[in-house]
């Protein structure tokens, strides 16, 4: 019997809304730079790659606030070399990363509001596992998603990052729920599912777009379908 669900944020709660090539094409304009919106999409599969390879190589800049608000900088600097605007990548990088601090640069996916009261309709506990800055309390609060949440973990704030199962055994202890009677919703097979599954906890995978067909544990293509599905 399910007596708690855990969410991840990132790709399964929210998305950034406008997106970071548009997000980056409007700092580039403020700051004098003939770039658009196309010539920044061009390298977000790069940017993308970056993050994912510095995430296998020691994903524990999620850790600390430092080091989470760093891979958020370091990407966007990237990104800038690559646009062929690297003398001006500090200044772009410090821009994009303001940006996305507020809840305005964010949308809440349509399925999530439905799914949430769902859920505490029938009297579930409700919490965020997330790897994030220490930030991410304010930014739920400011998208009106945090009253439907009992705890918020963000890694930079506890010290621990998914897939380590720590995260999830602090979650557990905060709500205080046997990880058996857990359930934890995440896009990463690796992160979220590999964590809850070490931690006792059952994965759920929201594959929005078809793109874990070989994943391993439980799969949902939109959060609309959890609450039936647990």
């Amino acid at each position: 019997m399910v007596e708690a669900v855990f969410f991840d944020v990132g790709s399964t709660l929210i998305r950034p809304c406008p997106s970071v090539a548009e997000t980056m094409a409007r700092a580039a304009a403020e700051r004098g730079h003939a770039l658009t919106v196309r010539d920044f999409e061009l390298h977000m599969p790069a940017m993308d790659a970056y993050y994912e390879a510095e995430y296998l190589r020691d994903g524990d800049f999620w850790c600390s606030h430092e080091g989470s608000t760093a891979i958020w900088l370091d990407q966007y600097r990237y990104v800038c070399h690559l646009a062929g605007i690297g003398h001006d990548a500090e200044g772009m990088a410090a821009a994009v990363n303001e940006a996305y601090r507020h809840a305005s640069s964010w949308e809440v996916y349509a399925d999530v509001a439905g799914c949430l009261r769902a859920l505490k309709e029938r009297g579930l506990a409700l919490g965020v596992v997330s790897n994030w800055d220490a930030e991410l309390e304010d930014l739920l609060r400011g998208l009106k998603l945090l009253p439907y949440f009992d705890t918020v973990v963000s890694s930079a704030a506890v010290g621990y990052r998914k897939p380590n199962p720590v995260i999830f055994d602090l979650a557990c202890e905060q709500l205080g729920v046997r990880p058996g009677a857990c359930a934890h919703v995440g896009d990463r097979p690796d992160a979220d599912g590999d964590g809850a599954q070490a931690a006792g906890i059952r994965p759920v995978i929201v594959d929005r777009h078809g793109a874990e067909p070989d994943c391993p544990y439980d799969r949902v293509e939109t959060l609309a379908d959890v609450p039936g599905f647990l």
